[in-house]
């Protein structure tokens, strides 16, 4: 199993660090975190287990969140029920409308995660939150 990679309270991710624990998938953090430039960024830390998570709102409503690893790592975000059918129209990966079909409903709607390990990945996840930020309007 994977461990999370900022775990310690005191060593919140920050510029070199980050760049040093993703390596190759570094390229694809920095674009995300570009094309987010307008977005509100939010390093949260919830205990030695889960560690630090990056919390990414627009217009004050979660966009998305991401997690390290070392190596590469992992983003997700939540999509309502009333707009399933619209992430579903688009041309995805079968994987990936496995995920969103088969995914467990919570009160902030249907969450779905993806490992970002390399380009195809991340085009995969980044259509993805394309789509969720212009629904959020």
């Amino acid at each position: 199993m994977e461990e999370r990679y900022f775990v310690v309270k005191a060593e919140m991710p920050k510029g070199e660090a980050i760049k040093q624990a993703l390596a190759k998938t570094y390229k694809f953090y920095e674009a995300l975190d570009a094309w987010a430039d307008d977005c509100v960024k939010e390093w949260k830390y919830y205990n030695r287990r889960y560690g630090w998570s990056l919390k990414v709102s627009w217009r004050k409503k979660p966009l998305y969140w991401v997690v390290m690893y070392r190596g590469f790592f992992h983003m997700g975000f939540s999509i309502a029920k009333n707009e399933r059918d619209d992430f579903l129209a688009l041309d995805l990966e079968e994987a990936t409308r496995r995920a969103i079909t088969d995914s467990k409903e919570f009160p902030e709607g249907f969450p779905v995660e993806f490992a970002v390990r390399d380009e195809k990945s991340f085009q995969e996840a980044f259509r993805l939150v394309k789509k969720q930020r212009e629904l959020l309007g």
